[in-house]
C-alpha cells in the first residue's frame, strides 16, 4: 500500500491535528470551543508517543497539515477465525477543504493501514461518513451486515 505522500505525525502537530479533527466533525461554527480544543490537542500530544496510536499526516508546505488519519492498536482475545493480539482503528480521518480531492486523505489511510498490518492487526474498523465511503471501499474496507451497537454511560449520552 505504502502512503508516499504521508509521514507519521509527531506532538508539534498536536494544534493541527486538532484543527483537522473539528474540520472532520464538519466545523459546526467558525471555531472550536477552546475547552475542547485544548483537551483535544493535548490528547493528541500525549497519544503520538503510545505505542498504541499512531497519527499520519501531509503537510501543505507551509506549516499547516492538509490531511491526518489516525490508527489504534486495541488488544484483542483471539477468536477461532482469528488469532491475532490486535485489531486496529481508524479515525480522525480529515482533509482540510483548500486540500481535498489530491489523493492525501487516500496517503494518510495507507499509511495509517500499513502501520496497523506491520504491528499485526488483521483487522481493522473505522465509522464512514459517505463521503469518504468510496475512499474505503476502494481500500478493502466492506459495510458489515451485522448490527453494530453502542453503549454509553448515561451522563454521556447527552452528548450525542
Amino acid at each position: 500500500m505504502t502512503g508516499k505522500l504521508a509521514r507519521r505525525a509527531v506532538p508539534t502537530d498536536a494544534a493541527e491535528l486538532t484543527r483537522l479533527r473539528w474540520i472532520m466533525f464538519g466545523a459546526p461554527g467558525p471555531a472550536p470551543d477552546p475547552q475542547w480544543a485544548a483537551e483535544c490537542a493535548a490528547t493528541f500530544a500525549q497519544r503520538i508517543t503510545d505505542p498504541l496510536f499512531a497519527a499520519f499526516v501531509v503537510d501543505t508546505g507551509s506549516g499547516a497539515l492538509a490531511a491526518c488519519a489516525v490508527a489504534t492498536r486495541i488488544p484483542r482475545f483471539p477468536s477461532p477465525g482469528n488469532s491475532a493480539p490486535y485489531a486496529g482503528h481508524l479515525g480522525s480521518v480529515a482533509t482540510d477543504p483548500a486540500h481535498r480531492r489530491l489523493g492525501y486523505s487516500r496517503a494518510c489511510v495507507t499509511a495509517a493501514l500499513d502501520w496497523l498490518a506491520g504491528e499485526g492487526c488483521t483487522v481493522v474498523d473505522l465509522y464512514a461518513s459517505a463521503d469518504g465511503r468510496r475512499l474505503y471501499e476502494s481500500l478493502g474496507f466492506a459495510v458489515r451486515a451485522d448490527v453494530a451497537m453502542i453503549w454509553r454511560a448515561p451522563s454521556a449520552a447527552e452528548e450525542w
